[in-house]
């Protein structure tokens, strides 16, 4: 992480909704935070400028504004909606990472620090600065197990990429404690109904990408590479209404490749 990056971030912006795509810009990394009342976090902003360097610019919009967005937002952030999951228009709650007009990743809203949690990271960091010197030590230690590093790790990943991505919901994340069942609580599932399930998503890969299951990898990777190509949402830039069907299309090949290959690898491992 860029200390010097993490120091000299600038303010968040409260961005009307009809000034988005000036705030934007061309090929900048850009981190929109759409809630409802909530702030920014100072922590988060701190972070992602150390992680994604000083060109990254913040902003916030209130959610309840985006109801009577101009229609021109609405479309823009229609591949919004969709990478998050919903069907709606105003897209959720959470963090939105751009570059330029290309929609890179969406993270769920945080979950609210309450102050006892605040005060207990507070004094990690401070007694290992105490006892170790070290200003980076007693960061790591302040932030260990915060989800504010979770969204942290998931845009570095999706900043390098150009695959739009959406991290997992809360509710997915689930320990096997938190799971009713026996099978559940040690982790496995229900033997036969994760079965069913893998073969059925298996056979939805596959007849999304025109393959089969014995179809050799390079040849389902082609497959994947030839609708990517054709699909890409940075080779709409022209056809904004059509970008949220092509955000949604290229993270389903991307799932179904990787279905596939997980298949192919188990059979190996057999």
């Amino acid at each position: 992480m860029d200390p010097i990056a993490a120091l000299s971030a600038p303010f968040v912006v409260d961005l009307p909704p009809a000034e988005l795509d000036r705030f934007l810009g061309p090929r900048q990394l850009r981190v929109v935070h759409i809630s409802s009342q909530r702030p920014f976090g100072v922590v988060v902003r701190t972070l992602l400028h150390g992680a994604l360097g000083s060109e990254l610019r913040c902003a916030r919009i209130e959610r309840r504004d985006l109801v009577e967005a101009p229609d021109s937002v609405r479309v823009r952030m229609g591949s919004w909606v969709k990478l998050a999951g919903t069907g709606a228009f105003p897209p959720p709650p959470g963090y939105y990472l751009l570059r330029g007009r290309g929609l890179l990743g969406f993270h769920p809203e945080l979950p609210e620090t309450s102050v006892l949690d605040a005060a207990t990271a507070g004094s990690r960091g401070l007694l290992t600065l105490l006892t170790r010197r070290s200003g980076a030590a007693a960061g790591r230690a302040a932030l260990e197990g915060r989800p504010e590093l979770e969204l942290l790790r998931f845009f570095q990943e999706a900043a390098c990429g150009t695959t739009p991505r959406r991290a997992p919901a809360a509710g997915d994340r689930r320990t096997g404690s938190d799971r009713r069942g026996s099978w559940r609580r040690k982790g496995k599932g229900n033997p036969r109904r994760r079965e069913e399930r893998i073969a059925a998503e298996l056979d939805a890969a596959c007849a999304l990408l025109g393959v089969t299951p014995g179809t050799p990898l390079r040849e389902v990777r082609a497959a994947r590479n030839k609708m990517m190509r054709a699909n890409h949402p940075d080779r709409l830039g022209h056809q904004p209404d059509r970008q949220a069907e092509a955000t949604e299309l290229v993270v389903k090949l991307n799932e179904a490749w990787s279905v596939i290959r997980a298949a192919h690898e188990a059979r190996q491992g057999a």
